[in-house]
């Protein structure tokens, strides 16, 4: 199946191309757009669903396109334009791996491939509305690698199905609200995910020696080198190093723990791909003043 080049893409202010231009072209060189013939406003337009979606405030824009996954971004946006080398880039290099990610959500393989399958045809986008074909990769956006998001859509799509299933007395259920039109498909399972990670993190930054939590807020917060904590905790900076490696080890752990009180281990993987692209969550943020 190769799709038929997109009819139209959506207008990106021309303000928002100038000013980050520089940004967007870097992002096409690092992610090879010029393979797949990706012209530069598909690609644009990406940048700036992306932009809006995570809110990033102007001065931080450059440093937010800066960040992304170049190369997934670029591979998403061609084929939501409709670049056929690119839908069959995705599919041999995604399908084994999507139809396992499947088996394994789904629990078992026949139930796992229907899941990965419907997938596909939204992937692919067979509704055509203003002469252009509706991709669900319009809502990726570069934060995260492809593959792990298109596993938390499949996630996502697995519960909807659940609940759809088990839902056997409406009359006594309250309705839920209608999504929106152009609500991203993860958001709701990335906004929880975040929550959950916030929730743990803050609870294990509480438990940890006053002395390591300070010695992490010098270096997160502050933006302290090795040597100035050294000399404020005379300590060795090479002691400084170790102890905050260890600190961080400390944590991993106890968030991991929290998580895996309510998660899967392929839901923990989620919630650390999206905190890590998430610019609410922060560490820095979530220490406290040093004194």
């Amino acid at each position: 199946m190769t799709p038929a080049r997109a009819q139209t893409t959506r207008d990106v202010p021309a303000a928002f191309r100038t000013a980050h231009a520089r940004a967007i072209a870097s992002l096409a060189k690092r992610g090879g757009a010029s393979r797949w013939r990706l012209d530069g406003t598909a690609l644009a337009s990406a940048v700036e669903r992306g932009v809006r979606s995570a809110e990033v405030a102007d001065s931080e824009i450059d440093a937010f396109i800066d960040s992304l996954r170049a190369d997934d971004l670029v591979v998403a946006a061609a084929c939501s334009a409709g670049i056929g080398a690119a839908w069959t880039h995705l599919i041999e290099t995604l399908r084994p791996r999507l139809y396992s990610a499947a088996r394994a959500i789904a629990g078992d393989a026949a139930r796992g491939r229907e899941l990965a399958d419907s997938l596909w045809a939204e992937l692919y986008g067979l509704e055509v509305r203003d002469g252009r074909r509706r991709s669900l990769l319009d809502y990726y956006h570069g934060r995260s690698s492809l593959l792990t998001w298109i596993r938390a859509v499949l996630a996502q799509r697995y519960i909807d199905s659940l609940r759809e299933t088990s839902r056997r007395a409406p009359l006594d259920e309250v309705a839920e609200p209608a999504a929106r039109e152009d609500a991203d498909p993860v958001e709701p399972g990335r906004a929880r995910y975040v929550e959950m990670v916030g929730h743990a993190l803050d609870a294990a930054l509480a438990e940890l020696d006053p002395r390591d939590r300070t010695r992490l807020a010098y270096y997160y917060r502050h933006e302290l080198s090795l040597k100035q904590i050294g000399r404020l905790m005379d300590e060795h900076e090479s002691s400084v190093s170790r102890k905050l490696a260890r600190t961080r080890d400390e944590l991993k752990a106890k968030v991991d723990r929290a998580l895996a009180e309510h998660l899967s281990r392929d839901e923990i993987e989620m919630c650390y791909h999206f905190a890590a692209g998430d610019l609410r969550l922060d560490l820095a943020r979530a220490l406290p003043e040093a004194k």
